[in-house]
């Protein structure tokens, strides 16, 4: 069976619980249309992520969404590009700070989403949740993150997610609204 993978991030800076790692940990296993899901949690240091989704992306997965939370706590953002720039003044879990850097030395300037998107903002709007297209993934490790995994994997996108401890259950059935889409 073919799998979906979902990545989602853990605990950095304030954020001692992070929604995304819990909402795609309880989906793991779940199987849609035909795909099994697939968790995957990364820490919030880009290098020790690269290296767990080396591993995760291999045999290459049907798909990668993956799953962060958003400073934005009302709703959720659905990134259509990511940018070659890593540029975080806010230490990463391992305390790195990074300015002006890319991702990738070699790549391009940006990659675009090739998960479904529409489709995604859609289904999740007809559940009365508030989803919105984006532009800007930011430069922390979400971007990052969304970046080199579209440069690997297609179809691959990204979901910003509201970080209230309290909304964890609602985030989950967003994610789960997600991959039903995706597969």
């Amino acid at each position: 069976m073919e799998t979906i993978v979902l990545t989602g991030f853990g605990p950095f800076g304030d954020h001692t619980e992070n929604n995304s790692e819990h909402a795609v940990h309880r989906l793991d296993g779940l199987e849609v249309h035909g795909f099994k899901v697939r968790a995957v949690s990364l820490p919030v240091a880009f290098e020790q992520a690269v290296e767990l989704l080396d591993e995760a992306l291999e045999p290459e997965p049907a798909a990668v969404l993956s799953v962060g939370i958003s400073s934005e706590d009302d709703g959720y953002q659905l990134e259509l590009l990511a940018r070659n720039l890593r540029d975080y003044r806010l230490p990463d879990a391992a305390g790195q700070v990074v300015t002006g850097q890319p991702v990738e030395v070699d790549g391009p300037p940006q990659v675009v989403a090739t998960l479904p998107v529409a489709s995604i903002k859609q289904a999740l709007t007809q559940a009365g949740l508030r989803a919105q297209l984006s532009d800007d993934a930011g430069a922390y490790l979400c971007n990052a993150i969304f970046y080199w995994v579209a440069r690997r994997v297609s179809p691959a996108g990204f979901l910003h997610v509201p970080s209230a401890p309290e909304r964890l259950d609602e985030v989950t059935e967003a994610v789960r609204l997600a991959v039903e889409v995706t597969a």
